[in-house]
């Protein structure tokens, strides 16, 4: 079957690691695998996104020189980086990553080997997309535009047809359905894509997955079926659940179902490698285990995105409320429509969530709102499509729409701050001084545990409920104190 090529771009770096260990890969684990990805034979790496900035300084790491140290260990594999135009730390003035802002992140994105670059607006302002695809262009980047899939796009292929021609006419090279919930199914997809299609003409689709309803490795087969021009995937340890579909899977469902081209033994075997890396690093750092996540119709009423999806399972478990997961889910649904109806994505997503969770713990309902849930009722962000609730919106207060700043007026207001640290400035809400300087050569090596020192650090992490806990083994004494009662 001629459709079934598999065009991957791995995600492991970004929304892998993001979703299946709450972005805990540092610098140096990120540049242990690297070379090795790389070796996969990768369409593009993605190695950056407004949440790997975020959790690179969070950490006290420099996200610049994790891109450059990046393109060092993947010659010849083109570098992909994700820029959204919406941030959620709440910073007043940023909200919305202006086209200034914007310039100078694309910038500074090439300067350090980036060429393609996926541009995403959750609430697909054409107008203030379109300006930014132009100067990427002119920077010599391929230009991705995201197309968000929500479930109430279901009955409406004509709508997403006409937004896909949109992105295409604002200048995106290609258009990516991406499908942030997993709700997408194959039947809905064989329908879809043909007329994506008609309103592309000859601009590329890619596809982004995720697995939170454990649907999307066949819907990505199906993809695949149909002649999708390109699939974001990840390896094994950090794909399935709220991430996207293993690539290892993936290879191997293609070659027993005889489609397309069968991958060679040489390109499962370096797979397997990566795997078996990553698989390790997670057994030494205590993440949790990449399980697929069992068939739910949960997300279809939450609709919660890949990470945040993740976080909030988490916490409900925590909790005590993973039984109520339903209840949860509707919660979602209902404050979200009295919020205006903003797509469940970034910067929306979590903050609705967190509200949402509040009332399933006993809160009054809206008793306290949550920073995020505030800026979304007073349309900070841009209009949305649903009608705000009145009482809510008077509660909050209306707030005037922040002047978007010029380049000029940006680099006055932070005199002595590099065009680099101008960008982290406004998209991780810190002050210029404060972004972290590039680590020396000795700090970025990764050092892997030992089985013993794997075993201390997972039971350091567990003892706490214990009274005491006690490991007796060959060359091996353990005896750890818990702290809780």
């Amino acid at each position: 079957m001629t459709g079934a090529v598999l065009h991957y771009t791995d995600v492991s770096l970004t929304d892998g690691q993001s979703t299946r260990w709450d972005g805990g890969m540092t610098t140096p684990m990120a540049l242990a695998v690297a070379q090795r990805l790389a070796a996969t034979q990768p369409a593009a790496v993605e190695v950056a996104s407004l949440a790997t900035l975020q959790q690179s300084v969070a950490r006290g790491e420099d996200p610049w020189q994790r891109i450059e140290l990046l393109r060092e260990r993947c010659p010849g594999v083109p570098l992909r980086a994700a820029l959204s135009l919406l941030t959620d730390h709440g910073k007043r003035g940023c909200d919305v990553i202006a086209t200034a802002v914007a310039t100078l992140w694309m910038r500074e994105l090439a300067q350090r080997g980036v060429s393609e670059l996926v541009l995403i607006d959750p609430l697909l302002d054409i107008e203030r997309m379109a300006p930014v695809l132009k100067v990427a262009k002119s920077l010599g980047l391929t230009t991705i535009g995201a197309l968000p899939y929500a479930q109430e796009s279901t009955h409406s292929n004509e709508e997403l047809r006409g937004k896909a021609s949109a992105l295409s006419g604002a200048g995106a090279d290609r258009v990516m359905l991406r499908d942030e919930a997993g709700l997408l199914t194959a039947d809905r997809l064989a329908t879809l894509l043909p007329v994506l299609r008609r309103g592309l003409g000859k601009t590329p689709l890619d596809l982004h997955l995720r697995c939170q309803t454990a649907l999307a490795p066949m819907v990505a087969l199906e993809a695949l079926r149909l002649g999708i021009d390109g699939l974001d995937t990840a390896f094994a340890p950090v794909a399935n659940g709220a991430s996207v579909p293993a690539l290892g899977t993936l290879l191997r469902s293609l070659r027993l179902l005889k489609q397309g081209t069968p991958a060679s033994g040489q390109l499962l075997h370096a797979v397997g490698e990566v795997d078996r890396l990553l698989s390790e690093m997670a057994d030494c750092h205590g993440f949790e285990a990449a399980l697929p996540w069992v068939f739910d119709l949960a997300p279809y009423a939450h609709e919660l995105p890949g990470e945040i999806a993740a976080q909030l399972m988490r916490k409900l478990a925590e909790a005590g409320l993973a039984h109520r997961l339903h209840a949860f889910a509707n919660e979602c649904a209902r404050v979200r429509n009295e919020v205006g109806a903003p797509p469940m994505l970034p910067p929306f997503a979590r903050s609705i969530a967190e509200q949402a969770l509040l009332h399933l713990q006993g809160v009054t309902r809206f008793a306290e709102i949550r920073p995020g849930v505030r800026r979304a009722l007073q349309q900070v962000y841009g209009a949305t499509s649903g009608s705000v609730d009145a009482s809510l919106l008077r509660r909050v207060g209306a707030l005037p729409k922040a002047p978007e700043l010029s380049l000029a007026e940006l680099r006055a207001a932070c005199f002595d701050a590099s065009d680099a640290a101008l960008v982290i400035s406004q998209t991780c809400g810190v002050a210029p001084e404060a972004v972290p300087a590039p680590a020396s050569p000795e700090a970025l090596r990764y050092v892997g545990m030992t089985p013993a020192e794997a075993l201390l650090a997972g039971l350091t992490a567990r003892v706490a409920p214990y009274a005491q806990l006690s490991v007796q083994g060959p060359g091996v004494s353990i005896q750890l104190q818990g702290t809780e009662g």
